[in-house]
């Protein structure tokens, strides 16, 4: 069934633009660059692409009299096409490029098979931006990562060297929970030794890493997507809040155009002021107080009174910083 499916993946498309297959030499050959399979004898590679066609999975083309038979795959009309296709691993590449080193980027590309394939439309012909400033990964030890996810599968504790935002170092047991990538860094949520409350731990932080010969403590209400549902992951309560706030310019645009939550409401101002009048319903989170500031002037809150203190608050910081505590 691997080889099979192998096979498959192999053929050109018949929804690439191209009418030309693949002959049983050049289907051989590129079986030959696939060092994780044993290239099948021509007469078993023959009987495999005899029941792809009769699976209707791939067709035979060049039929004629002294033509050599050509094989592609047949693709459904709702599969993604081979352009849009090639697109998707561009972004896929630009988001990796958020989460690992350029040396370590190379590796991966390798390592997933994209190298040398669905790569060819360049920055030259495809630009694609993150929407905020993109800081460079943190620098984390990939045999402390490696030990990291085998003991969250194996269900093992951790005996972690930690470093401290202050530079303290510890050696505390933990009992992973779940790892979590957000922005630049990955994260480690746990319970620390005995206590009952998870935490996050920076993974750059983590200077080594021993799986322990005993089971992880569990907590049973712990659900990971709740967590990141509730915002909790970003460092807030999990607080559910209705926001309403006049929203104008760029902001507006985008948010008629993308928005930020399914409970989001748009609504025209009822005085000539231009802009909208946003509502949605959504968790509080460092992510969205974080989103308010960058909007500037184009986003004005009003609600919840709580959140619009905190933003009050730090816009009259940074005026007096920039005012009032300026020493040129």
């Amino acid at each position: 069934m691997e080889r099979l499916n192998l096979i498959f993946e192999l053929l050109p498309s018949n929804r690439s633009g191209s009418a030309r297959g693949l002959t049983i030499a050049e289907l051989e050959a590129k079986l030959g660059d696939q060092s994780e399979i044993e290239i099948p004898h021509r007469r078993s590679l023959q009987r495999d692409l005899q029941v792809l066609v009769r699976e209707d999975r791939v067709v035979v083309l060049g039929t004629a009299k002294g033509d050599l038979p050509r094989y592609q795959r047949v693709e459904e009309p709702f599969e993604i096409e081979e352009p849009v296709w090639n697109y998707l691993l561009q972004h896929l590449k630009r988001d990796l490029e958020g989460m690992v080193s350029a040396g370590q980027l190379s590796k991966i590309l390798n390592r997933l098979k994209l190298k040398d394939e669905g790569l060819d439309l360049g920055e030259d012909k495809i630009c694609i931006l993150p929407d905020s400033l993109r800081l460079q990964p943190a620098q984390i030890d990939y045999q402390v990562f490696a030990n990291v996810l085998r003991a969250l599968a194996d269900g093992a504790a951790l005996r972690v060297r930690y470093i401290d935002r202050l530079g303290k170092a510890s050696e505390p047991v933990l009992h992973p929970l779940g790892v979590m990538q957000r922005g630049p860094r990955v994260y480690l949520c746990a319970m620390k030794n005995d206590e009952q409350d998870e935490r996050m731990y920076a993974l750059d932080r983590m200077r080594s890493a021993e799986c322990l010969p005993i089971s992880a403590r569990q907590k049973s209400d712990f659900d990971f997507n709740r967590q990141i549902a509730e915002g909790r992951v970003d460092f807030a309560n999990g607080q559910q809040i209705t926001l309403k706030a006049t929203v104008r310019g760029y902001v507006e645009q985008l948010l008629y155009d993308c928005p930020m939550h399914d409970s989001q409401k748009l609504d025209p101002l009822e005085t000539e002021e231009a802009g909208s009048l946003l509502t949605v319903t959504l968790p509080a989170s460092g992510q969205l107080l974080r989103w308010i500031l960058a909007g500037g002037g184009n986003i004005i809150l009003m609600e919840p009174e709580t959140l619009r203190e905190v933003v009050v608050g730090q816009v009259k910081k940074m005026y007096d910083d920039y005012y009032f505590n300026d020493n040129s």
